[in-house]
């Protein structure tokens, strides 16, 4: 479905003139998660950000199933917004209820009335530090320019981040993304290591790396540290 453009330069002006030393973070990105549902053809959207743990966890979103939906996934930690957060790019669900990817999340989520996913990650400084999820309660496959809009919109909620991070606000969502920050810098300083020692692309590193993590009941950022401090990972 073509995205009313006037319509959206007009939302990212008016999320770009928010200063969350003003608003809190967390009412600003509560704005944007309402923005984005009111804008984008979707029934719902909703923010995650990396948190302690070295898990997404729910920060934001436009309504209650938004909720359910960020819920779920951050207990199972699988779903189309937890792969877009690990491998830094937009992964879409056209139906849930029929995609084979998640099989924890794929079936919870159809149960409660999402179809269709679409996530997007959020990028700060050295990678990812959380995602930008919208959803429909049908299926939908969503298109190329509606991809784009939405990773547009994405691009404004990092901008918002990273005035908090300027502007030394506190609350829920600065505390994430304090945290976020922090891990972020461990896990890829990891993922290099990895990279230089098994001779491995950057996704296969970051995949062994999360691998051992499930292994091992470990937290990734746990993982991280051991690797940079010189431990060897499973296969």
């Amino acid at each position: 479905m073509p995205i009313d453009r006037d319509a959206l330069a007009e939302s990212v002006a008016k999320l770009e003139g928010v200063d969350p030393a003003d608003a809190g973070l967390d009412e600003a990105l509560d704005l944007v998660a309402k923005e984005a549902d009111d804008l984008f053809p979707v029934d719902g959207a909703g923010i995650m950000l990396l948190s302690e743990g070295s898990v997404l966890r729910y920060v934001a979103a436009s309504d209650e199933p938004g909720q359910v939906l960020e819920a779920l996934q951050e207990h199972t930690q699988e779903g189309p917004c937890v792969d877009a957060f690990y491998h830094d790019r937009p992964v879409a669900a056209p139906d849930l209820a029929a995609d084979p990817r998640w099989p924890s999340v794929g079936p919870l989520a159809s149960g409660h009335g999402i179809r269709a996913v679409l996530g997007v990650p959020i990028g700060l400084r050295n990678g990812p530090v959380g995602t930008l999820n919208v959803y429909a309660t049908a299926p939908h496959a969503f298109d190329e320019g509606e991809r784009a809009a939405i990773q547009a919109y994405a691009r404004v909620v990092a901008s918002l981040l990273r005035a908090g991070v300027k502007a030394h606000v506190r609350g829920r969502a600065a505390a994430q993304l304090q945290y976020a920050l922090d891990h972020r810098v461990l896990i890829e300083q990891a993922k290099g290591v990895v990279m230089e020692r098994r001779k491995l692309d950057e996704k296969a590193a970051f995949e062994l790396l999360r691998r051992h993590a499930r292994s091992t009941r470990m937290p990734l950022d746990e993982v991280a540290r051991q690797v940079i401090a010189g431990g060897r990972l499973t296969r």
